[in-house]
């Protein structure tokens, strides 16, 4: 009789490990978001950052997983939100990220000058509106800044252009 009570319970135990372990793996299947549905989250966060729920937008741009959206858009939208809540701090790296996967957009190059103007980096700041221009020299909002930064400059000397790390100002083939 002991050995059929002990052959039970090992035999329960195993049923149990396995029920336990076969739910594990179904609850971390359906937590997995796939490319299509971070993609779906994406297009609603930018519909509610376009309808100015600038804290919805950002809870649903941080809902989606590292890795699992592989453009630009997700660290661009996540960092311009954290500029509308005034978040400057944590919109730079964002703004970085999005930079390092797209280098010749102007939208995210004019939102880093915009970004390290309001920290206080005006030479960085200027850096990235020049690259803009650079791209873009009609664009009249770069120029404009550029032009606000120069008077600022007179103000305060020492106020120069600082470089832009080399690795952000290369193109997309890597020169």
């Amino acid at each position: 009789m002991k050995i059929l009570g002990r052959n039970l319970i090992v035999a329960l135990a195993l049923v149990a490990a396995f029920a336990i372990g076969g739910g594990f793996y179904l609850y971390n299947e359906e937590q997995q978001m796939t490319e299509q549905q971070a993609s779906a989250s994406l297009d609603q966060g930018i519909a509610l950052f376009r309808e100015k729920k600038y804290p919805e937008a950002l809870a649903l741009f941080q809902s989606i997983p590292d890795g699992v959206i592989k453009d630009w858009h997700l660290p661009y939208y996540t960092a311009t939100t954290q500029v509308m809540l005034k978040d400057y701090e944590s919109a730079a790296p964002k703004l970085e990220e999005a930079l390092a996967l797209n280098p010749q957009e102007t939208q995210i190059l004019f939102e880093l000058g915009v970004v390290y103007y309001k920290l206080g980096k005006l030479g960085l700041s200027k850096g990235y509106f020049s690259s803009v221009i650079e791209i873009d020299p009609t664009n009249a909002d770069a120029k404009g800044l550029m032009d606000i930064m120069t008077n600022l400059e007179r103000e305060q000397p020492g106020g120069n252009v600082e470089p832009i790390p080399q690795q952000e100002k290369n193109g997309a083939d890597g020169n």
